[in-house]
């Protein structure tokens, strides 16, 4: 049997700074969050992930189904479009820099 964390493609996207707007989720994919890997493609920190940084979300199956704070592109929203459970239709837009605060 396969295990949720299995499925994960490590795309990363659910680690960038990310917005709704209307129809479209704005993903900053410049600014990954600061223990995010990029050679990896893993959190260094992801046993305590939680503890360590407030803003990240345990990717789970309501979460998958019922938000759009995951790109199409991701292989939890792949799965749950191939067996019709995901009834949000935002589009992902790719907004390098979105959140610089400079």
């Amino acid at each position: 049997m396969v295990k949720w964390e299995d499925i994960c493609d490590r795309c990363g996207l659910c680690c960038h700074r990310k917005a709704i707007s209307g129809d479209y989720l704005l993903l900053d994919i410049e600014n990954p969050c600061e223990h995010y890997d990029k050679q990896t493609h893993l959190c260094k920190v992801y046993n305590n992930r939680f503890e360590v940084e407030k803003t990240c979300k345990k990717v789970t199956p309501f979460l998958v189904a019922f938000s759009a704070a995951l790109p199409s592109s991701c292989a939890y929203v792949r799965l749950f479009k191939k067996y019709h459970l995901r009834f949000n239709k935002k589009e992902t837009v790719l907004a390098p820099g979105l959140f610089n605060e400079e």
